[in-house]
């Protein structure tokens, strides 16, 4: 750890741990020497059992400053910076250096309060960086792997009030006894340039510390850091008859002060809503994420903050291989930061910048040895399936086999999605699998094999950058067998799998369901096959290998996936060596259309749209939502000017619909604030409706296949 120049004196230092223990545990600790400037001319480590440590400082050509320090050792490699030095509760000495002559020891007597900070200061920080994707309104987490994680530190509580102007104090004091209403207005800033309003916290990020609306008064997790009516009421009723009030009202700057520390957990929402940029913060700590976007570190809390640490993290990524981008670093700091951070406690942050590089996720898959996990179509997992869903087995029927639980069709291009176990490849000989598919009414021998090209990512570092590459995994031809994909080994040639794409790198096949085998598949059912093939390209036993099928019965894919045994009664999906499956493809079009308004037989004009009427009449509106297979389901609604007056949705059933209104409601529902006494005699009317298909392909709805209709009529009294 010494750093030494070629032209040096040493400096001997004497350390003594006061009222040191009898069985010797004291902290690791360390000696460095600073000059004047602040840059570190030498470090040495302090003998654990003399106390004695020797550092070299480097001569200079007339007298100089340099501090020394005596302070907790820090792990190897990690350059020590004075500031954190100093935070980390070290013993500063001052000494004057002269040109020539022998340097004195010196003397550092380190504290019980102190050497204590030392020993037990080490906090460990433990989290996850995910980026959320959603399809379709399905979530999937994915790891955002070998980013850099900035850990910061914020000043805590009773450092940041100090510093509030009293202005912000006055305006605390406002809100505290009630003089500003349950949502206030945005309040004066006393800085000159704006605060920019707080963006909504986007769900899922868990919420950094616990706001003030509590279990009894002031104490429960809250799911964002907005300030609403729900919130500032139950800051008034929590601060209502207590000292916090009392003190708001009658006490002096410093009371008040005080009781504001006294009430962090009410406070610090409303200060981070207020004046966000009253926060300031020091980096001590950079860690890395693993392939599972996993981080990991140990922090030394401080030895003058015997608070929590308070905690706000950025996360940058070397994107394209050339350049870091700031992936994460949410804004306001004040609103963002992780208050009272317990120490060994998970932190999951939640990435949506779209350049964020992602990797395979690593769910740990809960399955017996040598298994192959059909896992989902697209990110629908089998076990939502009928036919292929345990849960589903007592309402699965020859109807709805191979729809979905929520009995919708699959249409477009499907993307199976296989796991293997690494067995396979590494012990069994297993190396390659082969997916194809058949109408349901056709034979075994007309399985046609799926051939879309199939690849995946990894990262791996060149030097200083990131390079991706691509793994192709087929089809290839082995030992007379087409159409066969490689099963990917557990790690790339280099680095880690990624997911530049996760709707191409998590498919195992490419199934083009409208074109189908050169005859488009409108509806029906079909099998799609997996086979096993060995390394020179031959069909697999797996009974004699040990090999069983799994569908999964988990529905969230993100974390640990449970699985069932795909042979079990109910399922049957294993047929000799292989494992069949069943959907049903649906690429039919929806249908939509509007037939003209009546009233008493008389529609509307179809020139100008007019429809007359008189005392008491009733207005009938017809519309047709269809879908051959009734596939789809619709929405219709009626707009008079800006004002919804009608509304209806549900299942296209058998297609013909039909809505009766009486004039008086067309004209006076849903007024907007400010129309004339006895509503409109002469109005507007536009009808709108959409018909919605059904059918799926695992990660969206396949809205190709929608169909809308618009008619516009105005109701106008009879002449």
């Amino acid at each position: 750890m010494a750093k030494v120049s070629s032209d040096t004196r040493s400096l001997r230092i004497n350390t003594t741990f006061v009222e040191s223990p009898a069985d010797g545990k004291l902290p690791a600790s360390a000696a460095y020497a600073y000059s004047a400037g602040g840059r570190l001319l030498a470090s040495a480590e302090v003998d654990a059992k003399s106390g004695h440590a020797n550092l070299q400082l480097p001569t200079s050509s007339e007298p100089t400053g340099v501090r020394v320090l005596v302070g907790p050792a820090l792990p190897r490699g990690e350059e020590p910076e004075l500031e954190e030095l100093l935070r980390r509760g070290a013993v500063e000495r001052h000494l004057r250096v002269e040109p020539r002559g022998e340097l004195s020891a010196l003397e550092f007597e380190i504290f019980p309060d102190v050497w204590h900070c030392w020993l037990l200061g080490l906090c460990v920080v433990k989290g996850t960086v995910l980026k959320r994707i959603v399809r379709d309104g399905i979530p999937v987490d994915f790891p955002v792997c070998h980013a850099t994680v900035d850990i910061y530190e914020v000043d805590p509580f009773y450092l940041i009030l100090p510093k509030l102007p009293p202005l912000v104090i006055d305006r605390l004091r406002e809100v505290i006894t009630g003089r500003i209403p349950p949502i206030p207005e945005p309040l004066p800033d006393p800085f000159p340039e704006p605060v920019p309003p707080i963006p909504p916290i986007p769900e899922p990020d868990p919420p950094p510390f616990r706001t003030f609306a509590a279990k009894t008064t002031a104490q429960r997790s809250a799911s964002t850091h907005r300030v609403d009516a729900e919130a500032i009421e139950a800051l008034h009723a929590a601060s209502g008859t207590g000292a916090l009030r009392f003190a708001a009202i009658s006490g002096s700057d410093l009371a008040f002060r005080q009781a504001l520390i006294e009430h962090a957990a009410l406070i610090r929402p409303i200060l981070c809503w207020l004046f966000p940029r009253f926060v300031t913060m020091q980096r001590i700590r950079t860690v890395t994420t693993d392939d599972c976007g996993h981080f990991r570190t140990l922090i030394f809390k401080g030895c003058h903050n015997h608070d929590q640490p308070d905690l706000y993290f950025k996360v940058r990524q070397r994107i394209f291989g050339f350049f870091d981008v700031v992936i994460y670093a949410p804004t306001p700091i004040a609103c963002h930061t992780w208050w009272n951070y317990t120490c060994g406690s998970e932190v999951t942050l939640h990435v949506t910048h779209p350049l964020a590089i992602t990797c395979k996720p690593c769910p740990p898959i809960v399955a017996g040895d040598n298994w192959v996990l059909f896992m989902a179509i697209g990110n629908h997992p089998l076990s939502l399936i009928h036919g292929t869903g345990q849960s589903l087995i007592p309402a699965t029927n020859a109807t709805n086999r191979g729809l979905t639980s929520a009995l919708a069709p699959w249409g477009g291009t499907l993307r199976p999605r296989l796991e293997f176990d690494n067995a396979l490849r590494e012990s069994l000989g297993v190396k390659y699998y082969r997916l194809s598919w058949k109408r349901n009414a056709e034979a075994d021998s007309d399985y046609k094999p799926l051939v879309g090209d199939i690849a995946r990512h990894y990262a791996h570092m060149v030097g200083t950058d990131l390079v991706l590459d691509a793994y192709p995994l087929g089809p290839n031809t082995v030992g007379g067998n087409g159409g066969l994909f490689e099963i990917p080994p557990a790690v790339p040639p280099l680095g880690q799998w990624s997911l530049p794409d996760v709707v191409a790198d998590t498919a195992s096949g490419i199934f083009n369901s409208p074109a189908g085998d050169g005859t488009p598949l409108l509806d029906g059912k079909i099998q799609i096959r997996v086979e096993l093939f060995d390394n020179a390209g031959a069909a697999v036993n797996i009974a004699a290998k040990g090999i069983r099928y799994f569908v999964p019965t988990s529905t969230d894919l993100s974390g640990t996936v449970h699985t069932v045994d795909a042979s079990v009664p109910g399922l049957n999906l294993v047929v000799g060596n292989t494992m069949v499956i069943t959907l049903h493809i649906n690429n039919e079009a929806c249908n939509a259309g509007i037939a003209a308004p009546s009233i008493g037989g008389a529609t509307a004009d179809p020139c100008c749209g007019v429809l007359e009427y008189g005392p008491g009449d009733t207005v009938t509106m017809p519309w047709t939502a269809s879908h051959p297979h009734g596939y789809a389901t619709y929405g219709f609604g009626v707009v008079r000017g800006t004002q919804g007056v009608f509304s209806s949705s549900g299942a296209v059933a058998g297609g013909s619909f039909s809505a009766t209104r009486t004039v008086y409601q067309l004209m006076n529902d849903n007024l907007p604030p400010g129309c004339a006494e006895g509503g409109c005699t002469v109005a507007g009317f536009s009808e709108n409706l959409h018909v919605y298909a059904m059918a799926t392909d695992g990660w969206s709805r396949q809205s190709q296949y929608d169909d809308g209709d618009v008619r516009a009529f105005v109701l106008a009294p009879t002449a």
